[in-house]
Formats: structure tokens, C-alpha cells, sequence
């Protein structure tokens, strides 16, 4: 055979292998996002969902923010119904969720309450709206998260079925899904992580082409994920100060265009309904108003444990993201493998996620108290999973046989069962296997 048909027959070689390695990706992205279409639990309209409809009725209705009315005028249905709010100065009640879902939400239900008339007193119409709520702002931005997180594995796993374990992972090994079906603000925080993560890396490293549009994307993800989980924006923030490095002029012109419009809407708003751009919960006399419940909070929010006993329950106790997700113990070899293994481009933002992840621990351990609340898990964790599956990559990638495979299958199970329980009441104080079985409720 000449050189040219050995040339030929090579490339057809390395076609077929880059079809074979595609296949287990696509049906694990199938199966990743099955979930999504499906019935699903019920909705609950807990404080997550009350406080934030107390706003987007405020803003259809009356065009203010405050979600307070006159006496003599009809009470938002929903100001009453939640504890999520903060006291202006001038006694006006706002509530206390970062505006920009709030935003959004008021969106969606003024466009129906303008083209089919919808109230959200109504119950039966409120049960479409949040239905509708959840496919637009939550269902759709994980959607996308997930399929760039398929994105970045494909770039750096050589094995199509190690793609798509991490894949199966984030689905249903994980509570994001759980999350993805109900209103809140961790899962297109997330989804918004996922992206950067994509696009961040992928410019760093060179395996997308260093063009306007991708970082004008990084930069609005950037922004999203600010506006909406602020704690988990130090894992774009230090993919971007990656980018100024190599990319300067790049990043700060692109991305910060990318990021202006978003980072502009939020900071007016609260200026204009606050008077500072700081979150409410850094201004004391707001958040803590004279009836305010977080003034004496009770139960799980009124929690004073020592600092060593919270670390332990926020990874390896009774919400511990390490024990009811033991799936993400795979990133403590993967840590392993990558310090002893040759650096390669993947080695610098690999390691600064890292120390993103143990700053953010850090800050949860410092600045706050009680776990999340009334959610399943450490639920301030959920922007940090996909980071966590990510740092798994160098121990992963390194599976080569299915006795080492069937090994994973007590941390896959064990995980896939707290995913499960999450899917079925992402809401609810002490309800995990670990507080029912192992450390009891917390009081």
C-alpha cells in the first residue's frame, strides 16, 4: 500500500474513533436531561417562591418594588407570606432575594397577565405560571449548563464513556436536578457557572479560538452568576483573572462588555430601591427592622454551633455535600493524580478552582450559620458540584477496565439515593438519610 492510502486508511481510523467516542456522550446527555421533560415532583411555594412573587406582583401591578400597599388599598397576596423581606428607611418592605430572578419572574407573568388576563391569586392559573417559571428560568439555563459542561469534559477526556459517567453523575448523583425542577436561585447560578467554566477554560487552554462572541459570553455568564448566587462568582472570577493574564485586552474589553449590561440592571436597582449596591443582608437596620424574624430566629436559622462542628456537617456530617453525595470524593485522587502528574494546560485554572473552592468553603464557614436553612443538604454548595466533578477529571480519566469501574458503584449509589430523595423535597428541614439514620435532626 502506498503512502497515500495509508494516509487515507489512518484517517478513516480516526474518524470511526471519534464517532465511537461521541456515542456514549450523546446517550449519556439524553439520559443527563431525561428528567427534565418528565412530570416531576410537585411545586413548592415555600420562601423561596412567596418572597419573590411578592415582588413580581408589586411590579405588575403597582410598578414598585416595595412590596407593601397602602391600608386602604388591596394587600399583596404575598407580602404576608414570607419572611424573606427587609424594612426601608422610610417603612416600606422589600424583599430580601437579589432582584434579577425577581426580574425575570415579573416577566414572565406580566406577559400572561397581559395576553390571557392571569392572576396570581388565582390558584389554578399561579400553578401554570410557576410551572411555566421553572421551564423558562430554571429548566432551560440547566439545559444549557449541561451541555456545556459535556462541552469541557469532551475537550479534555480521551474516552467517551469517562464523559459520560460525569455526565450520569451531574444528573443524578448530585442535587442540581432535584433543584432544576422548583424555583430558586442556586440552579441558574449554577447553570451560569457551568458556562464559564466552559468558556473559560476552554479559552485558557486554547481549545476555543480566542474570539469577541466567547468572551462576550464568559463575561455576561460572569454577570448572571453574580446577580444571582454572588458566594459562587469566585469560580468565574478566577478563570478571569486567568484570561486578563493571557488575553488582556481580550478580557477586559469583551467579557467586561459582556458583563456591563447585567451588572448595570442589578447595581441601579439596588441603588434606586436600597440606596447602597451592597446585598440587604450586609445593611443591619434594614434586615433586622423591629419585627423582622431574623432578628430571633428560630430552629435550623437560629443555629450558634462551634466552627468545627459546622465544617464537619457541611461536608462529611449530617448535610455533608461529601457524604450524601460521596460521588464527589472522587475529586480528592483527582487532586492526587493531577499534583503528580506532568503540568499541562489544564494544570493552572485546575488548581484555581481548587483554591476557589476552598476560599468559598471558607466564607460559608465564617459568614454563615445554619446550613442553607429548610433545604436538602448544604444547599450553598450546588454552584461548587460541578467543580468538584471537574477536579475528579485526572482520577477518572484514568479508569481503564470495569473492575476498577465497579469500585465507584457504593459512592454512584449512595449519591444517586440523596438525589433521589432531593428530587422528591428539595424543601424541608432535617429530612436527609443522614439526620434520619446517622446524626438525628438538628434543633
Amino acid at each position: 500500500m502506498d503512502e497515500t492510502g495509508k494516509k487515507g486508511m489512518q484517517e478513516q481510523l480516526q474518524a470511526n474513533s471519534g464517532w465511537k467516542k461521541e456515542i456514549p456522550i450523546v446517550l449519556a446527555l439524553i439520559v443527563a436531561l431525561l428528567p427534565l421533560f418528565l412530570p416531576g415532583p410537585g411545586i413548592v411555594v415555600g420562601e423561596t417562591v412567596t418572597s419573590r412573587l411578592a415582588t413580581a406582583h408589586a411590579l405588575i401591578h403597582h410598578g414598585v418594588w416595595y412590596v407593601d400597599r397602602p391600608l386602604e388599598e388591596e394587600p399583596n397576596p404575598f407580602a404576608d407570606q414570607t419572611v424573606d423581606k427587609v424594612q426601608r428607611g422610610d417603612g416600606h418592605y422589600l424583599s430580601s432575594k437579589p432582584p434579577i430572578l425577581p426580574l425575570l419572574m415579573a416577566g414572565d407573568y406580566g406577559f400572561f397577565h397581559k395576553w390571557r388576563g392571569w392572576e396570581l391569586t388565582d390558584t389554578d392559573q399561579l400553578r401554570s405560571l410557576l410551572r411555566f417559571m421553572i421551564i423558562t428560568l430554571m429548566k432551560l439555563p440547566h439545559m444549557i449548563g449541561v451541555i456545556c459542561f459535556a462541552l469541557l469534559l469532551r475537550m479534555f477526556m480521551s474516552k467517551g464513556w469517562h464523559v459520560a459517567f460525569l455526565l450520569l453523575a451531574l444528573a443524578y448523583a448530585t442535587p442540581l436536578t432535584g433543584y432544576a425542577l422548583q424555583i430558586n436561585n442556586h440552579t441558574p447560578g449554577t447553570a451560569a457557572v457551568l458556562i464559564c467554566l466552559y468558556f473559560g477554560i476552554g479559552l485558557y487552554t486554547g481549545k476555543l479560538k480566542a474570539t469577541a462572541w466567547r468572551f462576550i459570553a464568559f463575561g455576561f455568564a460572569s454577570a448572571f452568576t453574580f446577580v444571582l448566587d454572588m458566594p459562587v462568582t469566585i469560580f468565574p472570577a478566577v478563570l478571569g483573572l486567568l484570561l486578563i493574564a493571557r488575553f488582556p485586552k481580550q478580557s477586559i474589553l469583551w467579557a467586561g462588555l459582556g458583563a456591563a449590561p447585567l451588572l448595570l440592571i442589578h447595581f441601579s436597582i439596588m441603588i434606586a430601591t436600597t440606596g447602597s449596591p451592597l446585598p440587604v443582608q450586609t445593611q443591619g437596620s434594614m434586615y433586622t427592622f423591629r419585627d423582622s424574624y431574623w432578628r430571633n430566629p428560630i430552629g435550623v436559622d437560629g443555629l450558634n454551633e462551634f466552627w468545627y462542628v459546622y465544617l464537619f456537617h457541611m461536608t462529611f456530617g449530617r448535610f455533608g455535600i461529601f457524604l450524601l453525595f460521596p460521588i464527589t470524593l472522587l475529586a480528592i485522587p483527582g487532586v492526587w493524580k493531577k499534583i503528580t502528574s506532568p503540568k499541562d494546560d489544564l494544570s493552572l485554572p485546575y488548581f484555581a478552582l481548587l483554591a476557589a473552592f476552598l476560599i468559598i468553603s471558607a466564607y460559608y464557614l465564617v459568614f454563615t450559620n445554619n446550613y442553607g436553612g429548610a433545604a436538602y443538604g448544604f444547599r450553598w454548595y450546588n454552584g461548587a458540584v460541578p467543580v468538584l466533578l471537574l477536579l475528579s477529571l485526572p482520577a477518572v480519566s484514568r479508569i481503564n477496565n470495569w473492575k476498577v469501574a465497579l469500585l465507584l458503584l457504593p459512592f454512584f449509589a449512595v449519591s444517586a439515593w440523596s438525589a433521589w430523595e432531593c428530587y422528591l423535597a428539595p424543601w424541608g428541614a432535617s429530612h436527609e438519610w443522614t439526620c434520619r439514620l446517622l446524626f438525628g435532626p438538628v434543633f
